[in-house]
Formats: C-alpha cells, sequence, structure tokens
C-alpha cells in the first residue's frame, strides 16, 4: 500500500508551528514577556527556541512527501529555482524591515533563508540515494563535525575555544565572512557555521518520513514516540558535554528539539482521527498550507509597525502602551498584542487560498 502524498496531520503541525513563530516574532516588548515566550540569552531552552529548528525538522519530514510521490520525477532546475526564490523573498522581507542600500547593511542571513539551504540539502540526499539510513547517517556526522569544531578550533588569535556569544570560532566566522550586516554584529543567530547542524534538523525529518514511508500503513506513533524520547533525554545528556544552545545551533540542541517535534507530531497523529474535521484541526491544515503566505504576512505587518510616527515613536511602542494603558499585566499585554499579530496576520488567509493568491514557490 502506498502511503498517502499529503500527511493532514503533518500540514497541521508546520501550521502551528508557523503561528507561534509569529507570536514569538511579534510580542508586545520581550522585556514583559512571558520567559517561555522569549529565547533564552543564550544557553538553554524555552518555548520559543522550539519554533525554528521544528519547521526545519518539518522541511526534512515533508520533503520526501513532495519529492518521492508516485509518478513524479523531480527536476534540479524546480528545486534550485525554489530555494531561490525563498532565500531572495527572505532577504527582500529583511531589507522592508530595515531598508538600506548599502550592501553591508542588508541582512543576507535569515530565516527563509536557512530554510532554503537546509530544503536544498535535503532534496540533494533524497534524489542522491534511497532509504533512510543515508540521510540519518549524514546528519549525524554533520553534527559530529560541528561539535568537534566549535570544541576544539579556536577563533584566529585566540589562544583556546570559546562557545561565548560572539567569541567562538562559529561568531569569528560570521563576523569575517558572513556577507551583509551580520544580525548581532559579532555572530548571527542564521549564521554560517550553524547551518550546518541545522541541516541535520532537516535531515532528520528526512531519515523519519523516508521510514514511515517504507512502513506503508503499518503504525509508527509508538514506535517513534520512543525515538523521540530517545533523542530528546540524549540532547539533554549531551549537554554535559555541550551546551544546549539555539544561537550555536549545537547537537544538544538539535537532539532534544528534534526528539521534543518527533514527540509532538506522533501525539497529534494518535489524535488526529478525532481532531482532523474539527475547526481546530481545519484552521491548523489552512495555516500549514498557507505557511509561506503566513510567514510573508506578518513580516510585512512587521515592517509596518516598526515605523517612525512624526513623534519619533515606533507604531509598535505606541500601539503597545495604548495596551498597556488597559491596566492588564505586562506579561499578558505582550502576549495579547502578538495573538492580535496572529489574528491580522492569519485572517485573510481563506479568502487568499479559495482565490488562488497564495505565494508558491
Amino acid at each position: 500500500m502506498t502511503p498517502p502524498a499529503r500527511d493532514l496531520s503533518l500540514d497541521a503541525f508546520r501550521g502551528l508551528t508557523v503561528v507561534l513563530m509569529v507570536i514569538v516574532n511579534v510580542q508586545g516588548s520581550g522585556d514583559d514577556a512571558f520567559a517561555l515566550l522569549n529565547h533564552a540569552e543564550w544557553n538553554g531552552l524555552t518555548f520559543a527556541d522550539l519554533v525554528f529548528p521544528w519547521f526545519l525538522f518539518i522541511v526534512g519530514l515533508s520533503a520526501p512527501l513532495a519529492l518521492e510521490r508516485p509518478g513524479f520525477t523531480p527536476q534540479w532546475g524546480t528545486i534550485l529555482r525554489r530555494a531561490a526564490l525563498l532565500f531572495l523573498i527572505g532577504v527582500l522581507l529583511a531589507w522592508l524591515i530595515r531598508p538600506r542600500f548599502e550592501f553591508h547593511d542588508i541582512r543576507i542571513a535569515g530565516v527563509l533563508q536557512r530554510i532554503a539551504i537546509v530544503y536544498v540539502t535535503c532534496a540533494a540526499v533524497i534524489l542522491w540515494r534511497p532509504g533512510w539510513r543515508t540521510a540519518a547517517t549524514l546528519a549525524l556526522a554533520a553534527l559530529i563535525i560541528h561539535t568537534a569544531v566549535i570544541l576544539l578550533v579556536p577563533a584566529p588569535g585566540a589562544a583556546l575555544p570559546s562557545l561565548a556569544a560572539g567569541e567562538g570560532i562559529s561568531g569569528w566566522l560570521d563576523e569575517h565572512f558572513l556577507p551583509g550586516r551580520v544580525y548581532r554584529k559579532t555572530w548571527d543567530p542564521e549564521g554560517i557555521l550553524s547551518t550546518l547542524p541545522a541541516i541535520a534538523s532537516g535531515l532528520i525529518g528526512v531519515s523519519v518520513m523516508r521510514w514511515i514511508r517504507a512502513r506503508g500503513a503499518v503504525p509508527v506513533e509508538v514506535t517513534l514516540g520512543g525515538l523521540a524520547l530517545t533523542m530528546a533525554l540524549g540532547g539533554i545528556a549531551l549537554s554535559l558535554l555541550i551546551p544546549i544552545n539555539k544561537a550555536l545551533w549545537t547537537a544538544s540542541f538539535v537532539l532534544a528539539t528534534a526528539g521534543l517535534g518527533l514527540g509532538f507530531w506522533m501525539g497529534l497523529r494518535l489524535i488526529w482521527a478525532r481532531m482532523g474535521e474539527s475547526r481546530i484541526g481545519k484552521w491548523l491544515i489552512l495555516l500549514g498550507q498557507t505557511a509561506l503566505t503566513l510567514y510573508i504576512i506578518h513580516m510585512l505587518l512587521i515592517a509596518v509597525i516598526v515605523r517612525k510616527l512624526p513623534s519619533g515613536d515606533r507604531i509598535w511602542e505606541v500601539t503597545y502602551a495604548l495596551l498597556t494603558s488597559t491596566g492588564l499585566p505586562l506579561p499578558v499585554a505582550a502576549l495579547v498584542y502578538a495573538l492580535t499579530a496572529a489574528a491580522i496576520s492569519t485572517a485573510p488567509l481563506a479568502a487568499l487560498k479559495r482565490r488562488g493568491w497564495l505565494v508558491k514557490v
């Protein structure tokens, strides 16, 4: 039995992930927000830190469904075109938020840019060899190489390797070789070296989906739930050697987030027969099937609210101040602001989908 080319529970997982990305990105104030909705300052793991690695894991899960569906022959030209468009859209959106005309002020790295790199790498592995083992082996190799480099290789001019912000080899590569604006000046959260383990996040997804498809209609939730627990606990155990760190995208971060993501998706699959036809289920499917459009809308919203009014204050600050003036506790106000931004961003999606006005690459 050939598994279906579309997995609606995976669409829902993608939809939930992208709307959480909107909520994390557009909180009223990071200083006021609930701690779990803020990224860890450096080492550590919060709920907000799960969102991007989950999305890359989903990119890997989705790639075999798209590229290995029956009767379809993937073309490298189409794959490269899609990756290039994603990358360029990411650069353009970053420019709209911070419009500058000098190249060194334009941010070349970014979320969509990293997704494009992970997608094209996953596609290359899928076209190269069948089976789940190749993707799993390459993911493990990427994590080993990255760990060895950041633990053993010091930045030029430094006596010892460092995992401090902007001080190690990862930050040095970003500062000296990343084109355009480096987001944190001395390091970038979507920088050069951290892209290698980010690719591993995607390849783990490729391996998992190929393993699932090889089993046809055989239930996999319990087995993969065990794998999810093993990866999450393995990431926690590995953090004794190398900390869980999103900015560096450490191996412990990859294993912990992939394990938690896989566990969440397996739980979603178990309840999907009852949830799939519910309003929430259909809403999440809509978000998942319009994920790129939703991401672009929320970035355009950010581009608007970061603009300054004649008073010199940003629209973001003024609108958030109006919300806090209602007397809401500050963490609640920050969350309400984020939920309002999410509501605005998701509101037009159903109409856009009906009219075929979605952004597709």
